[in-house]
């Protein structure tokens, strides 16, 4: 039999199909039934910064500072606390490593609550930084040290490994990931799917775009993989989008990903 095991970011894998953050992860019982299908490892749907504070925002209706408050925190803790059941809930029922997820744009409390990922039992953590920027006074850089900042925050707190999805939008990928392993990130994971916008010119509303990848999507990763794995080879690359059938598979750790 073809052997197919891996590693990444210090877990071992029986083989390197991870599946990603997503409405397919979002429960114990369809991760299970993707341990049955033969996945390598399971990244559960990301907890988001963003959706937890509009959420917050949303709800924030007393006019007063204390009432607000007191709604921003139990948006919060009843979101990160369901998010606490699906590890529990899904390392009890899978074997194969299960990343927790967070989608974040701050440092904010996220370092607190990795420590508690890592006691609920996930076998690893994810970070996504996401936020676009706009700002015309802007200052160069600071994007960029915003990851290495979070990832030195979070690695000081837990043991379990840290991997860095990173957005394609950067100046310098090889420089970041070269900070980022510096720092302590274990692997990284190129790319990351913004939101696509689309324009409704019978509503003359804007609306949403394509929510998935296209198989045209994977030659930005297969070129920046190969540029980093041979610039910074200590750490662990996993290609993200336009992975859509088993030759896209076999290209990725072709061009230096190990999943």
């Amino acid at each position: 039999m073809t052997q197919l095991k891996t590693t990444f970011a210090g877990l071992s894998l029986r083989n390197p199909i991870i599946i990603s953050s997503s409405s397919l992860t979002n429960s114990a019982e369809k991760n299970k039934k993707l341990e049955l299908a033969g996945a390598g490892a399971i990244v559960l749907k990301s907890v988001f910064e963003e959706q937890i504070m509009m959420e917050a925002h949303h709800m924030a209706t007393y006019g007063s500072p204390e009432g607000d408050d007191y709604l921003s925190t139990y948006v919060r803790s009843h979101a990160l606390n369901e998010y606490i059941s699906l590890i529990e809930q899904t390392k009890k029922l899978c074997t194969i490593p299960v990343i927790a997820s967070i989608n974040c744009f701050s440092n904010s409390e996220w370092t607190d609550f990795a420590r508690t990922v890592e006691a609920a039992g996930a076998d690893a953590l994810e970070i996504n930084i996401l936020s676009l920027q706009t700002e015309k006074e802007y200052q160069y850089g600071s994007f960029e040290q915003r990851h290495i900042d979070i990832v030195s925050s979070i690695k000081k707190q837990i043991s379990i490994p840290v991997i860095v999805k990173l957005g394609s939008n950067l100046t310098n990928p090889i420089a970041l990931i070269n900070q980022l392993y510096a720092n302590g990130a274990n692997a990284v994971v190129l790319f990351n799917r913004f939101y696509q916008p689309d324009i409704n010119i019978d509503t003359m509303t804007y609306s949403a775009g394509d929510v998935f990848s296209t198989p045209a999507d994977l030659s930005n990763g297969l070129r920046w993989t190969a540029i980093a794995s041979a610039q910074v080879p200590q750490t662990d690359y996993a290609i993200s989008g336009g992975v859509h059938d088993g030759k896209a598979i076999v290209k990725a750790i072709l061009a230096g990903a190990s999943a």
